[in-house]
């Protein structure tokens, strides 16, 4: 066999396999197409739960807040005094508060 001939057979076999390439890169991407992507949500929504996330946590810390607050003394007074005695009238009371 001639040299030429040599590179002819050569440089159809090349030919060959890089048409054999391409044919499976085309039919990969044709099967990646049938792939179904999860869609990602629209911002919009990631939004909306961003911000319900942010006031669940600024009324759980609210409620904290005011659990852990201490009372004043008056307000612990007129929690321990039953509700009769808050609904005396004046002038009992201010006899009481005088007395005390």
């Amino acid at each position: 066999m001639t040299e030429e001939a040599e590179m002819s057979t050569l440089a159809g076999d090349i030919n060959k396999q890089i048409n054999a390439g391409r044919k499976s890169i085309e039919r990969s991407v044709g099967d990646m197409k049938d792939i179904d992507m999860p869609s990602l949500p629209p911002a919009g929504l990631v939004a909306a739960g961003l911000v319900t996330a942010v006031v669940a946590l600024g009324i759980v810390g609210w409620l904290v807040y005011r659990s852990r607050r201490r009372r004043t003394i008056m307000q612990r007074l007129q929690d321990a005094l039953p509700d009769s005695v808050r609904d005396l009238p004046q002038g009992v009371r201010a006899q009481v508060k005088r007395a005390l």
